[in-house]
């Protein structure tokens, strides 16, 4: 079976989407360093086969953004996991998926540049994607939408 790592957000939707998994989770603390040393703290103990890591978009009701891209100054990490068949799932399993470019600036962007730069540098086997779910209030049915993402998790992680 994969080993599958799944991030979140403390105080955000993403903390709620990710309560009651059946994978490892880190909550990071919001802390651009504190969350990128956890990260990298628990790489250097355990390895994994995916990590998948959520965080909270404005503006966005019931669908997900996949992010393909982190960013530092005029860098840039692509994502190592092919998003277009991660779209194609989710949009077969019932949650609209937009390929997106923009992990933000802040601590999404940060937690997805320092874990893609670290699997790189390391090269370590493994495969991250970053994820933007809606805020709560934006979230019509979080069992079903939980229940929709991990399905998928589950499908992609089968491969």
């Amino acid at each position: 079976m994969k080993r599958v790592l799944i991030t979140a957000f403390k105080g955000t939707s993403a903390e709620l989407l990710v309560q009651e998994n059946n994978y490892k989770t880190l909550l990071l603390p919001n802390n651009k360093k504190k969350d990128a040393e956890k990260l990298i703290t628990l790489l250097q103990k355990e390895s994994y086969d995916y990590i998948i890591s959520f965080g909270q978009r404005p503006n966005i009701k019931n669908k997900i953004h996949i992010e393909t891209t982190a960013k530092n100054d005029n860098n840039r990490i692509n994502a190592n996991i092919d998003v277009n068949y991660l779209c194609e799932l989710f949009i077969k399993n019932g949650i609209f998926a937009k390929i997106s470019n923009n992990a933000g600036t802040s601590y999404c962007n940060s937690i997805y540049w320092n874990g893609l730069t670290y699997i790189a540098d390391i090269k370590l086997d493994t495969k991250m994607i970053f994820i933007h779910i809606p805020y709560i209030k934006n979230i019509d049915d979080i069992n079903l939408f939980r229940k929709q993402i991990f399905k998928v998790i589950k499908l992609l992680t089968l491969i």
